[in-house]
């Protein structure tokens, strides 16, 4: 569920520029050819409202229809879906590049200056984008949404925009499920409108990135006219927060691509197109150096960020809506979903965590659908236990690191792990260090096998007898590669490599196989553990002297905002030591690290921080404290009359609604 939360909040409802513009229908055809993320080359044209209806199938129902409730307590996969293309706010994340840009603001974010004891953001917002009933979008609907958030005390993510903003979520170790464990930081003193298209924002010490432009900056406007006399009733309830998370949102105006319709629990639910949205017939162009463009001949603007704007172009459209309409038919399974796409009764299946890896061969085998497949925003990793011996030694996490064969294991599970080496997502282009060291990538078993040798020997590692390569059967010669001791002298003993079993997980299992066995041909006493995810975690996290109790285990982390990295500090920072009930379980303790989280956590631009998020994966990959082994791909199937402007993304097409308002159907 959190896991889902993180695309919905950041991305859905505070409009994807690829994801969150329906509405006035525009005439005309742009002469601009660019290549799109189907591998075609496609003409980007205006939208000419084609009046289908975008037929999606998702897998279990909505728990609520109040956008209130669903960034609050509801915060269900399902419901972003359906509710979130619905709510404007200043800025939003384009995809496919992952890049901040305005929305609502008519610039990009401003700095905050200081005044007396506060310091002080005035963010003008753009003229004329109404709401779907006609009411002008203004600066006092943002204070009306911060004010009732602050008066009723709502939860979810709302005081996460306003203020409260979590440096970074993690996979619960318990539940595979993200979990908040940064403290927050640089509180919101107040919000007030100097006139209607102005934004005061007034903060009580310096705003970094995560509370200003992707905290309050990413909030969405609720829009007061509608609400206002609701909070009020709500206000007179013994518990009013919960009395207004229970109103249905029927009837509420939208400033994004979608209008809520309605629904019929258990059966469906029903968007309509917004025909007042401000950024209908916008196009988008992408250039190879990462900049990225924006432009409406109608509304009178040509916008680049990230750069010149100029060169190359990477992927181009315009957007819709070309849909009149999205119905949401709601299955139980996803085997009754795929039943339905093959029958042509829906057009595509949003599913969070995409289709089973079983579902493929039904899939490929219907002439009438595409199978789509992206990574995800995640990874799973070998940990070692640098508290103690051999595991405290470089030489020796990165000689494991070096002789476990990735792209084999790629190869074995049929693309089902895909091999990967940074932190963040490869796929994540503008955050990922394209430099980061492949470790031992490309070579053959016996390369590996000496690559890794020389490391331990270089670390101080001895055998009484010392290991050598049998080229023909291409495993340790019998008899050598025996009494590893470490560099202090000390005999290695066997050590032990957590990891799910089969029933639980069978790649972590397999891999956790294999890596014992590569680990022998070197020497190195390793034996596997099948074991329960409880039994793992009650180890890895265990507090004080009890952190000594394991070795090597393997798990996975599923990363939170894309737009804005910062895992690093939970997972690496000395002071979240797992020891002292932190995420930090390796004990892993480098002062740069310290020093480049620091400067991470208190970034006030995005050059900052990227430069921070990089030299952080550069740093941790050459020490090693993880090896990061593979990522999950999120794979999916839509109906081939269906044409998007790019499938190629992170995370897949979910992550992203389904692209309601940029969908076209085949000509």
């Amino acid at each position: 569920m959190w896991r889902r939360l993180v695309v919905v909040a950041v991305l859905a409802f505070v409009a994807a520029a690829c994801t969150e513009r329906t509405g006035d229908t525009a005439t005309g055809e742009t002469a601009t050819t660019a290549p799109s993320g189907d591998d075609s080359t496609s003409t980007t044209v205006a939208p000419t409202a084609e009046g289908f209806t975008y037929k999606i199938g998702i897998v279990g129902d909505l728990t609520t229809d109040n956008f209130w409730a669903y960034v609050g307590p509801d915060s269900d996969v399902n419901n972003g879906y359906v509710l979130g293309q619905s709510h404007p706010a200043l800025f939003t994340v384009a995809y496919p590049n992952i890049l901040l840009a305005p929305r609502l603001a008519d610039t990009e974010p401003n700095q905050a200056v200081q005044e007396g004891g506060v310091w002080v953001v005035e963010q003008t917002i753009r003229q004329g984008v109404k709401w779907s009933d006609g009411e002008e979008v203004t600066a006092n609907d943002l204070v009306f949404t911060y004010e009732v958030m602050k008066e009723l005390d709502l939860g979810g993510r709302w005081p996460e925009y306003f203020a409260l903003q979590v440096d970074a979520v993690e996979d619960d170790p318990a539940t595979d499920n993200v979990d908040e464990s940064s403290p927050a930081q640089a509180g919101i003193s107040r919000i007030t409108a100097p006139d209607d298209y102005t934004v005061r924002i007034e903060f009580s010490e310096q705003p970094r990135l995560a509370v200003w432009q992707f905290g309050v900056g990413l909030a969405p406007f609720m829009p007061e006219h509608f609400w206002a006399d609701k909070v009020v009733e709500a206000r007179a309830s013994d518990d009013p927060g919960a009395e207004l998370y229970a109103l249905s949102g029927e009837g509420e105006p939208s400033a994004g691509q979608m209008i809520y319709v309605g629904r019929e629990p258990g059966a469906f639910a029903q968007n309509t197109m917004n025909t007042n949205d401000y950024y209908a017939g916008t196009t988008y162009t992408f250039y190879v150096d990462g900049s990225f463009r924006q432009t409406n001949d109608a509304r009178g603007f040509d916008e680049v960020y990230n750069g010149s704007g100029e060169g190359e172009i990477t992927k181009q459209w315009t957007s819709g809506p070309y849909a009149s309409g999205v119905r949401y038919s709601i299955y139980a399974d996803q085997n009754a979903a795929i039943l339905a796409l093959r029958n042509g009764e829906i057009d595509i299946i949003l599913t969070s965590l995409g289709l089973h890896s079983g579902l493929e061969d039904q899939i490929n085998a219907a002439s009438n659908l595409n199978l789509v497949e992206n990574v995800s925003n995640e990874f799973r990793y070998l940990a070692f236990n640098m508290r103690k011996s051999p595991m405290s030694y470089q030489g020796f996490r990165k000689a494991i690191g070096c002789v476990t064969d990735k792209e084999f294991m790629q190869t074995l599970s049929q693309g089902a792990a895909i091999a990967t080496y940074g932190l963040v997502p490869p796929d994540n282009t503008f955050w990922a260090n394209p430099d980061v060291e492949e470790l031992c990538i490309g070579l053959t078993s016996e390369e590996r096998f000496n690559r890794a040798t020389k490391l331990l020997k270089t670390d101080g590692f001895t055998w009484a007898v010392e290991p050598e390569w049998n080229p023909e059967n291409e495993e340790l010669e019998a008899g050598t590669g025996t009494g590893l001791t470490d560099p202090e002298g000390v005999a290695v003993p066997e050590l032990e490599l957590l990891a799910q079993g089969p029933d639980f997980d069978p790649l972590r299992s397999t891999y956790s196989l294999w890596i014992a066995e590569w680990a022998s041909n070197l020497g190195i006493p390793v034996k596997a553990n099948p074991t329960g995810l409880r039994v793992i975690v009650d180890k890895a996290f265990a507090l004080g002297e009890a952190a000594l109790n394991w070795d090597m285990y393997i798990l996975g982390w599923g990363l939170r905002d894309p737009a804005l990295p910062a895992f690093h500090e939970s997972f690496f920072a000395s002071y979240q030591d797992s020891a002292q009930g932190g995420f930090n379980t390796p004990g892993y303790v480098n002062d740069r690290v310290d020093e480049l989280v620091a400067e991470l956590l208190a970034a006030t631009d995005v050059e900052t921080a990227r430069a921070a998020v990089r030299e952080l994966d550069r740093i941790i990959v050459e020490d090693a404290p993880y090896v990061v082994l593979y990522e999950i791909p999120i794979v999916e199937a839509y109906r081939n009359t269906l044409v998007f402007p790019f499938t190629d993304t992170l995370a897949g097409l979910q992550n992203l609604n389904g692209l309601p308002a940029d969908v076209r159907t085949a000509d």
